[in-house]
């Protein structure tokens, strides 16, 4: 896998719900109480959403901006 992909996968909020319906498959199996259910909940939550924000905000930063759409002074001077 290549590390786009994988920046990707990582980036992407049907990861992050599979994530998260694991880590409360495992919780639940192991019968633990439903109130540290909902703290793993909201960490896994919080965590995949800062992947997330971090992720989209690097992609959006590194692409460079469009240059072509600048209008020179010089193009538009009469002889």
């Amino acid at each position: 896998m290549k590390k786009e992909d994988f920046l990707r996968k990582l980036g992407s909020r049907k990861f992050w719900a599979c994530i998260s319906a694991v880590v409360i498959a495992l919780i639940a199996f192991t019968s633990a109480e439903p109130e540290t259910t909902e703290r793993v909940v909201a960490l896994v939550s919080a965590v995949g959403g800062l992947c997330i924000y971090m992720l989209s905000e690097g992609i959006a930063d590194s692409k460079p901006t469009d240059v072509t759409n600048i209008i020179k002074t010089e193009d538009y001077k009469e002889d």
